[in-house]
C-alpha cells in the first residue's frame, strides 16, 4: 500500500499544496474496529517530517465517511481563515489505491492532546487540565469567529425540526419514549426562548483530545473531519470536549480503594448513577455535569463562557444539550455505544440537580 501511494503522488505532483514530496517512510497512525473501520499512515518525506496523512478503507462501509471527510475539508479549504489555513488538514485526494478509497490530505504538526491526558496524575492536577481547557476554548472561539457566518430565530419549528434531525437515526423502539420526552422539553423550552438569534458557524463535529493536536501549551491542528460541516449550529464542539474529557478521567488515575485521585466526587456517581446502567462513561459524565468541586466547575466555565462569548443565554443548554447527546448516540452504529448514550439521556432527563438547567424553565411533567 505505501509502494502504491508513493506511486500516485510522484504521478500527480500538481495535487501537492506545497510542491512534490518525496515520500521516505510511513508509520500506521491509527486502525479503526468499527464497521466504517480505516487504516490512517502517516507519510514522511526525506527529511523525516510529516508530510501527508492517508485514511484508506478497510471495508467499503467506510468509502461514506471518507468522502463526508473530503468534502468538508475541500469546502472549509475555500475559507479565507488564517485558523483554517494554520491548523485544518488541506484535502489532496479522493481516490482508488489498491482498489480500496484513500483519502489523502496534508499532515498536521504537534501531538495529540490525548497523550497529555493519559499521562500519569495530569487529569488530577487543576493547573494541568486548565492548560487543556484553555488551548481547547481558545481554538475553537477562533475557528467560530473566523467560519461564523448566517443565523437563525429560535422558535418552535426549528426546534422540532432539529429534534427530528437528531433521532431520525435512532428508529429503535427503545428511543421512542426518550424521544417524546425530548421533543417535550426542547418544545417547551425553545417556546420560552423565541427569537432568540442562533449563529451558525463551521463544525468539527468531534472535537475531542484525540482529535486535537499541541505543540507546547496550544493547539496546533485539529483532525479526522468525518462528521464535520462547514456549517451548522455551534453547540456540538462546544459540548464535546468537556463531555469527553469527563468520561475517561478514571481510566490512570484510580487508586488502590478504586476512587479517582484528585476526583473524590467521582466515586458518589458511581455508586448513584449506577441505576441507569452499567456505561462506564456514565460516572464520568455525572460527576463533570452534576458534581461539584474543581473540575465540574472547570467544566461549566467552559460551557457558560463559551455561550456568552455566542452572545447566547445559558437557557438554551436546555434546548440543545438533550439533543447533542441523541446526536452522540448516532454519530456510530455500535449497539454498546447507543445503549450508552440511551441510558445517559434518560439520566439527564430525570436528574436535576445540574446548572445546565438553570433559567431553562421546563415544565415540570415534561421530565417525568
Amino acid at each position: 500500500m505505501i509502494s502504491e501511494l508513493r506511486t500516485f503522488l510522484a504521478d500527480h505532483p500538481d495535487l501537492l499544496p506545497d510542491g512534490p514530496v518525496d515520500i521516505g517512510g510511513a508509520i500506521v497512525a491509527g486502525i479503526d474496529r468499527e464497521a466504517s473501520a480505516k487504516v490512517t499512515l502517516l507519510l514522511f518525506d526525506e527529511r523525516g517530517e510529516p508530510s501527508i496523512a492517508a485514511k484508506i478503507a478497510r471495508h467499503p462501509s467506510a468509502d461514506r465517511s471518507l468522502s463526508t471527510e473530503y468534502g468538508v475539508l475541500s469546502q472549509l479549504a475555500g475559507r479565507v481563515s488564517p485558523i483554517v489555513r494554520t491548523s485544518v488538514p488541506r484535502p489532496i485526494a479522493l481516490t482508488r489505491i489498491g482498489g480500496r478509497l484513500a483519502m489523502l490530505a496534508t499532515a498536521l504538526p504537534g501531538g495529540p492532546m490525548t497523550a497529555r491526558y493519559y499521562t500519569p496524575g495530569h487529569t488530577r492536577d487543576p493547573v494541568a487540565v486548565a492548560e487543556d481547557f484553555l488551548a481547547a476554548s481558545s481554538w475553537l472561539r477562533r475557528f467560530q469567529g473566523e467560519t461564523r457566518g448566517g443565523s437563525i430565530r429560535l422558535d418552535e419549528q426549528a426546534a422540532e425540526a432539529w429534534v427530528t434531525a437528531a433521532f431520525q437515526r435512532l428508529e429503535e423502539p427503545a428511543w421512542r419514549e426518550i424521544e417524546s420526552r425530548v421533543h417535550a422539553i426542547a418544545l417547551e423550552r425553545a417556546r420560552h426562548l423565541r427569537g432568540t438569534e442562533i449563529p451558525f458557524s463551521a463544525v468539527h463535529g468531534d472535537y475531542w483530545m484525540g482529535n486535537l493536536l499541541m505543540s507546547g501549551a496550544d493547539i496546533s491542528g485539529a483532525i479526522d473531519w468525518e462528521l464535520g460541516r462547514s456549517s451548522g449550529l455551534p453547540f456540538a464542539d462546544m459540548y464535546k470536549f468537556p463531555t469527553s474529557y469527563a468520561f475517561y478521567l478514571d481510566r490512570v488515575n484510580r487508586s488502590l480503594r478504586g476512587d479517582v485521585r484528585g476526583h473524590p466526587e467521582r466515586s458518589t456517581f458511581e455508586r448513584r448513577w449506577s441505576r441507569y446502567g452499567d456505561w462506564p462513561n456514565l460516572a464520568g459524565f455525572a460527576y463533570g455535569y452534576y458534581g461539584r468541586g474543581w473540575f465540574p466547575e472547570q467544566v461549566r466555565r467552559f460551557v457558560l463562557g463559551h455561550l456568552a462569548w455566542l452572545g447566547l443565554p445559558p437557557a438554551v443548554n436546555g434546548v440543545f444539550f438533550p439533543l447533542f447527546l441523541a446526536q452522540q448516540a448516532a454519530a456510530l452504529d455500535v449497539p454498546r455505544f447507543r445503549a450508552g448514550y440511551r441510558a445517559l439521556l434518560r439520566a439527564v432527563l430525570e436528574e436535576d440537580e445540574t446548572w445546565l438547567w438553570e433559567d431553562a424553565l421546563a415544565p415540570s411533567d415534561a421530565r417525568r
